[in-house]
Parts: structure tokens; C-alpha cells; sequence
């Protein structure tokens, strides 16, 4: 019989790995044997977790084959259910013109790269390029708090009763 999983947990995304990829294919690509790939799928188990670094290469040998990296979607899922519980939602007026800044911080990032006088000339410097993904980083941040306020605005569904 099989164990039961909440769908986008991380021991679901271990599971789903480990069905596409097969014994061999664990065992190979972590070193590891496959009934202990198994026992990191398993909820009930706390003794045994995924290590972050074994399910960064089972997400890599995914996406190599053309797959869906199994486990990050769960960790994305899990990171933005703890954000959703923990956010107070604010003004999506506010949030708009913070969003606003941030993009304007963005443009001046990627002005400054592309400055032919500048370190790199027209071609982006690592420096630089480290200083665009940061304000990319912030942005999003933004961003996802701004879609968390207007989802938050929405009245909450109902069940609708049949006669």
C-alpha cells in the first residue's frame, strides 16, 4: 500500500523524483541507495530528510531529462505557504509605488552595465551583473507582497447551496 504524500510537500517531490528517475537512477546520481531515497520521501519518517545538496542533484538530473524539477516546486510551494501565513497584507497602492522604485533601482543597474564608459564597457561585468539580480530580487519581493495584498482583498469564497 501506498503512503499518502500532501501533494507539494518536499517528501512528494523526493517520490516523484525517485518514480522518474528509478532505483538505478537515485542511487547513481547521489550515492546513495535507493531505499534511502524512499525513507526521504517518507512524512513519518524525521530521522530521515532530504539533504539539500542531494535534492538539488536529484531537481538537476530531472531537468536534465526534460522533467520538472520536483522538489523545488514543493520548496517554492512551502516557502510561499509560510509567506502567505506570516504577511499582513498592506495597501496595493502603497505596494505599487514601492514596486515603482524598485524598478526605477532596476533601470539604473542596468543603465550603469550598459554604460559604454563604464567597467565592462557595453558587455556586463560579473560585479554588475551580481548588482542586476539584486535588484531583479528585490523587485520580486515586491511584486509577490503586491499580488499577496490584492489576493488578500478578495471576499472569501462560499460553497454554493443546491435547492
Amino acid at each position: 500500500m501506498t503512503k499518502r504524500r500532501d501533494p507539494l510537500s518536499l517528501e512528494d517531490g523526493v517520490m516523484i523524483a525517485h518514480a522518474c528517475l528509478g532505483d538505478s537512477g537515485v542511487e547513481e546520481i547521489t550515492g546513495k541507495s535507493a531505499r534511502l531515497v524512499r525513507m526521504w520521501s517518507d512524512p513519518d519518517d524525521d530521522a530521515h530528510k532530504i539533504p539539500l545538496v542531494q535534492a538539488l542533484k536529484l531537481d538537476r538530473a530531472l531537468v536534465v531529462r526534460g522533467e520538472h524539477p520536483s522538489i523545488l516546486t514543493a520548496y517554492k510551494a512551502e516557502l510561499r505557504r509560510a509567506h502567505a501565513a506570516a504577511t499582513v497584507p498592506g495597501d496595493p497602492m502603497a505596494r505599487l509605488a514601492d514596486a515603482m522604485a524598485e524598478m526605477g533601482d532596476l533601470a539604473e543597474e542596468l543603465r550603469r552595465a550598459r554604460c559604454p564608459t563604464g567597467d565592462g564597457g557595453r558587455q556586463i561585468t560579473p560585479e554588475e551583473a551580481r548588482e542586476i539580480l539584486r535588484a531583479l530580487s528585490d523587485l520580486r519581493g515586491v511584486l509577490l507582497a503586491l499580488e499577496t495584498d490584492v489576493t488578500a482583498s478578495l471576499p472569501a469564497l462560499r460553497p454554493v447551496e443546491v435547492a
